[in-house]
């Protein structure tokens, strides 16, 4: 099998391996003197020192347009303001960052709050909905509709006020 080395391949002392990969900045980046049909390729992938950014190459045959790069990566931070107040769980809310008083967490507890009415709809496992603490399994819906009360296996645990369980073809109600 043949091996084709592109013109322009460097293997010396601590240079990169292929001189197409580092750019001192954009206008060299978007350059058809750096880059032209016969030394780039779909995927190149090329850092700008300027910026300290990574960009691949959409479009070989278009290097000079903004829309045949796309950066990759960031630092790793997001923008924009938060939604809600502290504690609200951030979510989309027409394209913006949402948060509510009705959906929060407490760091301190670990405790998630839902107020209001929760809708669970099927996924992809057998389980409509399922409340587990480690692999216990506490409490689940199944697809039909059914409510089931997993049995409990071990000693039987004392009552809880207002609490349920089914334990050795037993239920239990606290009050």
């Amino acid at each position: 099998m043949a091996v084709s080395i592109p013109a322009g391949f460097l293997v010396i002392n601590t240079d990169p391996i292929d001189g197409r990969m580092l750019v001192a900045n954009a206008a060299e980046r978007k350059n058809t003197s750096t880059y032209d049909q016969y030394n780039s390729f779909h995927g190149l992938l090329v850092f700008e020192q300027s910026t300290n950014k990574l960009f691949a190459l959409l479009d070989p045959l278009n290097v000079t347009s903004d829309s045949s790069w796309e950066e990759i990566g960031s630092s790793g931070s997001g923008s924009g303001t938060p939604g809600g107040s502290n504690t609200q769980i951030q979510f989309n809310s027409g394209s913006n960052f949402g948060g509510s008083a009705k959906f929060t967490f407490d760091v301190a507890t670990g405790a998630t709050n839902i107020s209001g009415s929760l809708t669970v709809k099927p996924g992809t496992t057998g389980d409509f909905f399922l409340i587990q603490s480690g692999s216990i399994e506490i409490a689940k819906v199944d697809e039909n509709g059914n409510f089931i009360l997993p049995e409990r296996t071990g000693t039987t645990p004392l009552a809880v006020n207002g609490g349920i369980m089914f334990s050795s073809s037993a239920f239990y109600v606290g009050i």
